[in-house]
């Protein structure tokens, strides 16, 4: 076990370094990493662990507490034959996790963690949409002196700032569409039910969830394994966690135990990770495009629905007037929705859930998303970006 631990230590070090020099090279880590060998892994893991419905990794889970309740019980019979035994016992142990935990992280970061440093999908939906016009520009006028031309043509993206006018346009697009799509939902009796059985039929049914985003190639990226359910998904809402993406078995795992509004939108959110993209903020913006571009009408709806809560509460905050004067335009099927959802998770508030809350945090930080769980309202500038450069 010396061995292990030693080398465990040195594969830390070697994964630090990774990290830091990934860091710096956003541009090889996104168009070599994140685009090519990242895909190969993750297909690869995911295809190797569909062969089961359940979830490997919640497995996993198991096998490592059982491994230190195991853990506890020989040290408490270490204890009875003396102080030295225990102590000599209790270092070995401790080393031993923590060699564990350094290979762990050693594999999180070759896997998949890496990806936390790709650039920013801001600038790649930027550069994408100004490359676009640049060549339906060129394909119509060859004949022009393309850079002064193309300027006139190309929307000042890059300098743009979005002010409160535009969050306003953006809540009552949200708004619009919510309305438009929960009245077809109740025409259609396209109603999800909060039970398994419906639940592993959405699974099924957004397997190729991203197959009609063409936005990043991401409609190219092929196949992987379908989402898994989290068997003891109610332990997991005291933590306040929708979903888990897994590096080490390529798994996109969904706690069945939320409002069924945001599960559509909670899968194909852990299936953003799926595909690359590790910042929570880009994660929640794709999975909002792949329900909208989705043709099922509940999975619009839970996407237009989760883009209204965003930006909901980021105008609430900088214009509580027009907040206000807007929301009054919801419908009250759609006030039922956000209110049940409120409710639902108002339940699950507490110790375990703030705790659970600081430590997602910490996790956020130590990799590159510097303003943690607030980073989560930066889904707005996403949304904000989208619908100035394709729905205005």
């Amino acid at each position: 076990m010396r061995k292990f631990r030693i080398s465990a230590y040195i594969l830390f070090i070697i994964s630090l370094f990774i990290k830091y020099i990934s860091s710096k090279y956003s541009y090889i880590v996104e168009n070599y990493y994140s685009k090519n060998i990242d895909i190969y892994i993750v297909k690869f893991l995911s295809k190797l662990n569909s062969t089961f419905s359940f979830s490997y990794f919640e497995i996993l889970i198991y096998i490592f507490v059982l491994s230190i309740i195991i853990s506890i019980i020989y040290l408490i019979r270490k204890g009875f034959k003396g102080k030295k035994a225990f102590l000599s016992s209790l270092k070995n142990i401790i080393l031993n996790y923590i060699g564990v935990l350094c290979f762990i992280y050693f594999l999180f970061i070759i896997l998949w963690g890496i990806n936390y440093n790709r650039e920013s999908l801001i600038e790649s939906i930027k550069d994408e949409y100004k490359a676009n016009i640049t060549q339906n520009i060129s394909k119509k006028e060859d004949d022009v002196e393309s850079k002064d031309y193309k300027q006139t043509y190309i929307k000042d993206i890059d300098n743009k700032e979005f002010e409160k006018v535009d969050l306003k346009n953006l809540y009552e697009y949200l708004i619009k569409e919510c309305n438009k799509t929960k009245k077809e939902v109740n025409t259609s009796n396209s109603d999800m039910k909060n039970d398994i059985k419906s639940i592993k039929n959405m699974i099924s049914k957004l397997e190729n969830g991203y197959d009609n985003v063409k936005l990043l190639n991401l409609n190219n990226l092929g196949n992987y394994s379908k989402a898994k359910i989290i068997l003891n998904s109610k332990l997991l809402s005291y933590t306040n966690i929708t979903g888990i993406y897994s590096p080490f078995t390529g798994e996109a795992n969904i706690n069945t135990n939320q409002p069924s509004t945001s599960i559509p939108f909670t899968i194909l959110h852990e299936m953003a990770y799926q595909r690359g993209y590790a910042n929570e903020s880009e994660a929640n913006f794709l999975a909002y495009l792949a329900c909208i571009n989705n043709k099922d009408i509940y999975v619009k709806y839970s996407g237009y629905f989760m883009a209204l809560k965003y930006t909901a509460s980021a105008l609430s905050k900088v214009d509580y007037e027009s907040f206000k004067e807007l929301t009054e335009k919801i419908d009250d099927d759609v006030l039922k929705d956000l209110r049940d959802y409120s409710k639902f998770w108002e339940k699950y508030e507490g110790k375990t859930s703030q705790v659970s809350d600081n430590m997602n945090n910490v996790y956020l930080k130590s990799n590159k998303v510097k303003e943690g769980t607030k980073s989560y309202g930066k889904v707005v500038d996403l949304l904000l970006l989208y619908y100035y450069l394709y729905e205005k």
